[in-house]
């Protein structure tokens, strides 16, 4: 009873959930929700209006905002409920004290407390204090060089602005042309090159040149190279003066501005997000672009587009999520049956128009495929499409029409998807093969978030879209592009299965944390693992770690702390998002009735107490998702709402079969259900036999597996005296021995009656060899061979054959198990003699061409 209460609940719940989205969907049928973030992009915004000179009288609500989000201790930190910050409590500050607040308040005192106790303005990351120089509130020679000359760099040197990750990238680029300048600033208090504005924020403020890299002294001694070599670099370029007076720089920093002029989307964006927006803006108007110059007023439009203003006051977010919010709202509602609402096909429509297939996007420079095909995060990106964005749609669009897998549309998305896997198999998010870690050693790098290497939770994502794909049974596409699919999943599943922690999770790079990584993995297994005995074990591990980082409550929740100290993996306070991570990740893999799932069910029925006009949804008051580890944090509301809809859907369907008893098995039963089943397929003599045997013996040892082989009844006792599974495939060594040992004659072979035996009993064995795959007796001879109590129904996980089966591609295929070929006595072609299968004469004294052909010939047959 306690059960069907429970799904009573949640399909009330699922229904509110339902209602709650359409009363957030936008005229035009898209979803977006405010994306939030720490108060940096707000501080830098006053900071550079103020330095320019743009108007600011919405200073109070600035002020009203940046207030609202300071901690008791007088800090502001990354995210809520996490530790103060020394670079977001300084940006905070000043931009407070630049908009009126005076030191004597009580907020702007609570926050030099803070400061002072945790070191200072000393302490601050690269970007704070780059800012800081603007206003003189430290001296340039405190920021590391920047030589504009990196622009020149071709992609193919090591070090080049596309050795880059994507958000570096669009916002190092300014800043290069602001290192140039070195513009200084007035504050209130007037414009200085050693201001004292922010003096009472130092520990001591009368020694301001605080280095930015270890010394080279120490760097020797912790024999870090690639470190030194960077830190001796800015130290020469330094005493060169930056190369501010080279003969290259002038064209470095046109080359610059074309850069940032071409990037510019037509509504005014630059790469889809505050900084590079903010800095590309700045750096033409240091290069002295008019404020009422078209670029720079679409420019700042586009900044103005990320403001927010409410009761709260005036706040700006880092970027805007609608292409995001909407596929994956998308995909929820088809989840719980309302994929053919039209309000769902409105969404449908708007998504599809927005996929990019225009001719630029910086992925092109590395990447060795050139079909465009994907779709970006915000409303305007051209740029930068993202892996993560591009595959969630394609499973949103495949789940509302099945029949949508054939359309060009996605065969775009699919073969651009292809296009960006890395050379280990994983995917990052916006660019192929970005992995040059060293580049974190550059003075620059405090944030080591230079690069976009392979991740297990967007490789995990991709996984998800391929297995969903493969899986289907409606509709049909290329299958070229279908086996490009499979054979980029294998690659995928060996990153994933190496980067797997010890204690069976996975690190997430853009959702906290591990739960994220691990969620996303698990989902993206789901096809896989029923035909891979390496991903079922890996399974088992991660869901053995979800499960037993439930909390007391049901729910499931991780502090974003837990990038700072992994042994807090999955402890947290419970939220929806991340409860509905886990219970997604063990319902492919666990039934609904697992004590786990059931406490999580109700967790999310038990808090569901945000309203809107006509449904509910979940609190969102804790962040889920990341923008640097460790730096930048962000919260999605949708987050908190989409992917419980999932879950509450999931658990509805399952629960709605045809119930079954869960049955606890003792282990010896279990490793036999698990054990995979090899197939050994030969033909040939007794030597070509032995060879097979010794594999099979070697397979056995390890107790891992259970192994059969397939072949001629005369092999029978020979197989069985090794203990091992035998099944007759028919044919008779001899003759086929006769038949290729005496001189060969294919007419004279044809009149014999050789020719056709053979054909008839190369047929025989062909599909001989298709049961022995599938089936349970012992083979042709008909007698059913009753299963061991240690043995399932044989079904082949894994084919091991010889060439000459003729079988084995065949096999393999149909069954989706993975083919070894083995060969005692390869044959490879040559023109030296023909494939003994044609019967036919050898012309080795003329290496005729037929012999060569004869191969072709063979295999076409």
């Amino acid at each position: 009873m306690a059960d069907v209460s429970l799904q009573q609940n949640a399909r009330t719940s699922l229904q509110d959930a339902i209602r709650f989205s359409f009363d957030k969907q936008q005229p035009d049928g898209h979803w977006v929700a405010e994306v939030s973030a720490d108060v940096t992009f707000t501080a830098e915004y006053v900071m550079f209006k103020y330095a320019i000179g743009f108007d600011l009288s919405d200073g109070d609500a600035l002020a009203r905002w940046l207030l609202q989000d300071q901690k008791e201790d007088g800090s502001w930190a990354l995210a809520p409920k996490h530790p103060g910050n020394v670079s977001t409590t300084t940006e905070a500050y000043l931009a407070l004290k630049i908009l009126g607040l005076q030191p004597d308040h009580p907020a702007m005192l609570r926050a030099r407390e803070f400061m002072i106790k945790n070191g200072g303005v000393a302490k601050v990351r690269f970007f704070t204090r780059f800012f800081l120089a603007t206003f003189g509130l430290v001296p340039w020679s405190a920021v590391p060089q920047i030589p504009a000359e990196l622009i020149l760099m071709p992609p193919s040197s090591p070090l080049n602005i596309y050795t880059l990750s994507s958000w570096a990238r669009s916002t190092m680029i300014p800043v290069l042309i602001v290192r140039h300048h070195e513009p200084i600033y007035s504050l209130p208090n007037g414009r200085k090159a050693d201001n004292d504005f922010l003096d009472e924020l130092w520990v001591d403020p009368t020694d301001k040149n605080i280095p930015f890299a270890p010394s080279l002294s120490s760097l020797v001694v912790e024999q870090d190279v690639i470190q030194f070599g960077f830190t001796l670099a800015d130290k020469v370029l330094a005493l060169l003066g930056g190369l501010k007076k080279f003969p290259l720089r002038n064209r470095s920093r046109r080359k610059c501005i074309e850069w940032l002029l071409e990037h510019q989307e037509s509504a005014g964006e630059w790469a889809g997000f505050f900084p590079p927006m903010h800095g590309s803006v700045w750096a033409l108007i240091l290069e002295g672009y008019p404020l009422d110059h078209k670029r720079i007023r679409l420019g700042m439009d586009a900044i103005e587009r990320l403001s927010i203003t409410d009761a709260r006051g005036k706040r700006i977010a880092p970027t805007v999520s609608p292409v995001w919010d909407t596929a994956l709202m998308m995909s929820a509602l088809c989840d719980g049956g309302v994929g053919e609402d039209m309000r769902v096909r409105k969404a449908v429509e708007w998504v599809k128009a927005r996929q990019i297939l225009g001719p630029v996007g910086d992925w092109r420079i590395y990447s060795p495929n050139s079909q465009a095909g994907g779709w970006s995060f915000e409303y305007e990106n051209t740029w930068y499409p993202d892996v993560d964005d591009t595959a969630v749609i394609v499973i949103a669009l495949i789940k509302h029409d099945p029949y949508f897998i054939g359309s060009e549309c996605i065969s775009n998305a699919v073969q651009w998807i292809l296009g960006m896997q890395c050379p280990n198999g994983g995917y990052g998010a916006f660019d192929y093969d970005n992995n040059k870690l060293w580049l974190h050693k550059i003075p620059f790098s405090d944030m080591d978030s230079l690069c976009d290497p392979s991740s297990a939770d967007i490789t995990g994502r991709v996984l998800e879209c391929f297995g969903f794909l493969l899986s289907r049974k409606e509709g049909s596409w290329d299958q070229s592009l279908r086996q490009q699919v499979e054979a980029s999943s294998r690659r995928a599943i060996a990153y994933l299965l190496l980067e797997q922690e010890p204690f069976g999770a996975w690190w997430g790079r853009w959702g906290n944390n591990y739960n994220y990584g691990t969620g996303n993995v698990l989902r993206g297994f789901v096809h896989f693992a029923s035909f891979d005995a390496n991903v079922r074990k890996s399974v088992e591990r991660a869901t053995q770690w979800f499960a037993s980082v439930q909390n007391v409550d049901g729910g499931w929740g991780e502090d974003l702390l837990s990038y700072t100290y992994p042994d807090l993996a999955g402890q947290g306070e419970s939220t929806a998002a991340q409860t509905a991570w886990a219970l997604l990740s063990l319902q492919p893999y666990r039934p609904h009735l697992d004590p786990a799932i059931q406490r999580g069910i109700r967790w999310l029925v038990s808090n569901q107490g945000i309203t809107s006009e006509t449904g509910r949804s979940w609190p969102t008051h804790l962040y889920t998702a990341t923008g640097f580890p460790k730096v930048l944090y962000l919260g999605y509301p949708f987050y908190h709402h989409l992917f419980p809809i999932m879950a509450l859907s999931n658990y509805i369907q399952a629960a709605g079969k045809t119930p079954f008893r869960t049955l606890t098995l003792p282990t010896p039963i279990l490793e036999t259900l698990n054990r995979p089943s090899v197939l050994l397929m030969v033909i040939g003599s007794r030597g070509d036999i032995q060879a097979f045997l010794n594999i099979a013996r070697r397979l056995m040892s390890s107790q891992l597996y259970r192994v059969r082989v397939a072949t001629h009844p005369s092999h029978r006792s020979l197989v069985e005296r090794e203990g091992v599974d035998f099944y007759s495939a028919g044919g008779d060594p001899e003759e086929f021995a006769k038949v290729f040992t005496e001189k060969p004659n294919l007419l004279l072979s044809a009149m014999k009656g050789e020719l056709q035996a053979m054909r008839h009993a190369l047929c025989k064995m062909v599909d001989r060899y298709w049961r022995s795959s599938i089936d349970s007796s012992a083979g042709m001879d008909g007698a059913e061979k009753p299963l061991k109590a240690a043995h399932r129904p044989f079904v082949a996980d894994t084919i091991i054959s010889s060439l000459p089966t003729l079988a084995h591609i065949h096999c393999a295929e149909k069954l989706q198990a993975p083919l070894l070929l083995v060969s005692v006595q390869p044959i490879i072609p040559t023109r030296d003699f023909p494939h003994p299968f044609t019967l036919t004469r050898p012309s080795i004294a003329s290496r005729h061409p037929w012999n060569r052909l004869s191969y072709k010939a063979v295999e076409l047959v």
